[in-house]
C-alpha cells in the first residue's frame, strides 16, 4: 500500500512528516509507516508518500489516554515490506536535505521514534532541525496551557484528512501551516520569525523540542507563580499548626473548617478568618477530608472545590459557604 504523487519544483522546500508505530514503549518505538508531504513556499505539493515499513514486531496500538487506535492499513501488508534499515537512507536524505525545512505536529514524539529506531538497528543518528505547527499555533493564539492536537486543528481550519494515515497527517500538518500563514498574511518563514519560534534539533541521538520565546516566558511566569503560591500555603500551614488560643465562645464548637486554596493563599484574609473561627470554638483543618464545613470563593472552579461539593453530597461535609456569605454571617460582629 503505497501512495505517491510528485511535481517538479525549485527553491526552498518544506517537508512535513508523520510517523505511525506498531507499538511504543519507554525505550522502544517500532515504526511501521513514515508519511511525508513536500511542498514549495507557496504550498504547492511536490511529493506525497506513505512508506510502509515492516516493524519486525506485533501491533499494540494505543493513544496517550491508553485507548486503542486503528490504523487505516491492512496489517498483514506490513510483512511484505523491508524493515526500517532498508528505508533509512531515503528518510535520512529527505529530512537532512539542506534545501528543506522540516515540520511536524507534536513533532518531538516522531523525532524520538526516529532516534529509538536508529539505536535499535545500530544506525547513525539523524541530524536535522525541525519546526512544530503545534508550538506555532500555541504561540499565535497564546494558548500555552493546553496542547492542540492535529485533529482539533483540522476541525478549526476545516481540513479533510484520514486520521492516522501518515501521509494524510503530514498533508493536514501542511494545510494547517498554510492556513496560519494566510491568517497572518505572511510566508511560513516570516511566521516562524514573527512568533520567535526556535527550531528543535536532533543530533548524536540527542534531541530537544521546538519552542517559542512567548511560551518560554509563559512557563517561567507559571513556574514563578506556582512557587509563590506554594510559599504562601507553606506559611499558612505553619500559622495553622502554631496558632493556639483559648476559645471565647462555643459558636463553632464541633465545626472543622477548610478553605479553598485561593483563600489560603491570601494570607492576611486567611489568618483573620482562622483566628475568628478559633475564637468562636471551631478548628481549622488543612485536610479537606477532615473538615465538616467549607468556605469557597465565588466563582471557584477548582478541583478542591469540586471535591468539597462531592463530600457534601456524600454527607461528609455539612456546610458550604461562599466567602461573602461566611463574612456577612459570621464576621460582621467580629471582636
Amino acid at each position: 500500500m503505497k501512495r505517491k504523487e510528485s511535481k517538479s519544483g525549485s527553491g526552498m522546500k518544506y517537508v512535513f512528516f508523520d510517523i505511525e508505530c506498531a507499538c511504543v514503549y519507554k525505550n522502544v518505538a517500532k515504526i511501521c509507516v513514515f508519511g511525508y508531504c513536500v511542498c514549495d513556499e507557496q504550498f504547492h505539493i511536490l511529493q506525497k508518500e506513505d512508506i510502509l515499513i515492516n516493524p519486525n514486531g506485533k501491533f499494540h496500538l494505543t493513544d496517550r489516554g491508553g485507548e486503542g487506535i486503528v490504523l487505516p492499513y491492512d496489517y498483514d501488508d506490513f510483512k511484505k515490506y523491508p524493515d526500517f534499515k532498508a528505508f533509512y537512507p531515503k528518510i535520512k536524505a529527505l529530512l537532512e536535505d539542506p534545501d528543506c525545512l522540516v515540520f511536524g505536529h507534536a513533532a518531538i514524539n516522531d523525532v524520538k521514534y526516529l532516534c529509538l529506531e536508529t539505536r535499535r538497528y545500530k544506525l547513525p543518528s539523524f541530524a536535522f532541525r525541525f519546526a512544530d505547527t503545534q508550538v506555532l499555533y500555541m504561540a499565535m493564539t497564546e494558548t500555552y496551557d493546553r496542547q492542540a492536537g492535529l485533529e482539533a486543528l483540522t476541525q478549526i481550519f476545516e481540513i479533510d484528512y484520514t486520521p492516522h494515515c501518515a501521509a494524510d497527517d503530514a498533508y493536514a500538518t501542511m494545510r494547517i501551516a498554510q492556513e496560519m500563514c494566510e491568517k497572518d498574511g505572511c510566508s511560513l518563514g516570516e511566521l516562524l520569525e514573527k512568533y520567535s519560534i526556535r527550531l528543535g534539533k536532533i543530533e548524536n541521538y540527542q534531541f530537544n523540542n521546538c519552542s517559542s520565546n512567548r511560551r518560554s516566558e509563559y512557563l517561567r511566569a507559571r513556574s514563578k507563580e506556582k512557587r509563590e503560591r506554594g510559599e504562601k500555603r507553606a506559611k499558612f500551614n505553619d500559622f495553622v499548626y502554631g496558632y493556639r488560643v483559648r476559645p471565647q465562645t462555643d459558636d463553632f464548637k464541633g465545626m472543622r473548617f477548610s478553605f479553598s486554596r485561593s483563600i489560603e493563599e491570601e494570607l492576611p484574609l486567611a489568618k483573620r478568618l482562622v483566628k475568628e473561627i478559633v475564637r468562636r470554638g471551631g478548628k481549622y483543618s488543612l485536610k479537606l477530608s477532615a473538615c465538616n464545613a467549607f468556605v469557597e470563593r465565588e466563582g471557584d472552579d477548582s478541583v478542591r472545590r469540586d471535591a468539597a461539593h462531592k463530600l457534601r453530597q456524600e454527607g461528609k461535609i455539612s456546610e458550604i459557604f461562599t466567602l461573602s456569605e461566611f463574612e456577612n454571617k459570621f464576621m460582621s460582629a467580629e471582636q
